[in-house]
């Protein structure tokens, strides 16, 4: 890793407004002029106590699920579960040689929702801990939650990011001739989810829906978002882009940083929404792991130093081993910052084997429907459709309507 990359000066972009790492959406106090005040970086790869998005008394459900002190002291800060018994699914340099561009983006869109959707309960478990308490000493091993339909269907129901994420990719299937008028209609779909979205509200986050009733009362898109709105709600639907204008690389970049105005403009937002943008269409290229993750890098820098400095030290960690319980307590995922980081911490780590990846972003502790969303999206590009286990495939929540919603980008 590169020595500028252990410079305080890189987590700092010339302002004195502190670090947005906070819980979902900005569940975190704010000061009286509505401002967020969590605390600060301490120094790299070392974050300061931001606490969690419940008080001590919403903790207290976890107690009545069985959870207790006693079982976090069994568990050592550095050890990792044993294996897990779901076989990994390692694909070959030969394999990914031969995908066609459909099977990548068909890998992309459905590993995204399959990392939603298997991220979907344990999202607010707030411990390594506790996970293993509730589902196992090896954490979640496939599809932990199932809704019914009226008759008798039962599927896996993904969140929010993945009905956004749906939104984005259907407006720009649409046509992406200019970008304001693509905006427009990209905001009018975000207004329509947010009063009625399809399959009902998945616990939206607090600066979408801020975003889409500014939307709706005629501010411009560009104009919409908090301008201190650092969450992951932008980063979490940014991979489309990369989809769209794989032969394309600036414009995906671009597109998706202006997007992220539509509910978020804090520069952490931006930045990592165009680390992922960046980050796809260079995995549908099908360029190396090495070279992706250093562009996601760039592309951060060039809005934002400290997402940048933070996305390089989980490369750093993943490179040289530092184990999940480490890194991936560090970064909740609740910042847009965190959550990217967090994925592409992941996909250095997995990056021939979707499974192995989506469940190490599931069983983590803060936003894992978000984190596996992001790992999903690119070791699914990278390793294809028939890289996910079709059992994945057939239990997730409309699968085919998004199977077919992925076949209609260009190839």
């Amino acid at each position: 890793m590169p020595d500028e990359f252990h410079q305080g000066s890189l987590f700092s972009d010339g302002s004195n407004k502190p670090q947005e790492n906070h819980p979902p959406d900005d569940l975190v106090p704010r000061d009286p002029d509505g401002d967020l005040n969590p605390e600060p970086i301490d120094s790299v790869g070392e974050l300061a106590d931001e606490g969690t998005p419940f008080s001590e008394e919403e903790q207290s459900p976890f107690e009545e699920e069985g959870f207790t002190e006693d079982a976090e002291e069994n568990f050592d800060d550095n050890e990792e579960p044993s294996a897990p018994p779901v076989e990994p699914r390692i694909i070959s340099a030969s394999e990914r040689a031969s995908l066609t561009a459909q099977q990548m983006n068909l890998g992309a869109v459905i590993g995204a929702a399959i990392g939603d959707a298997m991220g979907h309960p344990t999202e607010f478990i707030t411990s390594f801990e506790r996970i293993y308490q509730k589902y196992g000493s090896h954490g979640v091993q496939g599809y932990e939650l199932y809704w019914e339909e009226d008759n008798g269907d039962v599927y896996a129901p993904y969140t929010d990011d993945t009905q956004m994420a749906e939104i984005v990719l259907r407006t720009l299937l649409q046509g992406t001739e200019n970008l304001d008028t693509t905006m427009n209609r990209m905001a009018q779909g975000f207004i329509e989810w947010s009063r009625e979205p399809q399959g009902g509200h998945r616990a939206p986050g607090n600066a979408c829906l801020s975003g889409c009733r500014r939307l709706a009362q005629g501010v411009a898109w560009n104009q919409a978002g908090g301008a201190d709105a650092g969450g992951c709600g932008s980063v979490m639907r940014a991979y489309p882009f990369g989809l769209i204008f794989a032969d394309d690389v600036a414009k995906a970049e671009y597109w998706a940083v202006e997007h992220s105005k539509l509910t978020h403009r804090d520069p952490i937002a931006l930045a990592s929404c165009a680390a992922m943008a960046v980050g796809m269409a260079l995995i549908r290229q099908k360029k190396e792991v090495d070279y992706v993750v250093s562009e996601m890098v760039a592309a951060a820098c060039r809005y934002c130093a400290k997402t940048a400095a933070m996305i390089a030290v989980a490369i750093h960690e993943a490179r040289n081993g530092v184990s999940p319980r480490v890194t991936l307590t560090r970064l909740e995922g609740w910042a847009a910052h965190e959550a990217i980081a967090a994925g592409v911490y992941i996909f250095c780590r997995h990056p021939d084997d979707p499974v192995t990846a989506i469940l190490e972003g599931t069983n983590t502790p803060g936003d894992s429907d978000s984190i596996a969303t992001l790992a999903g999206a690119l070791v699914g590009c990278r390793c294809g459709f028939n890289g996910l286990p079709p059992e994945w495939v057939a239990e997730l929540e409309r699968t085919n309507e998004l199977q077919a919603l992925a076949k209609q980008i260009a190839n």
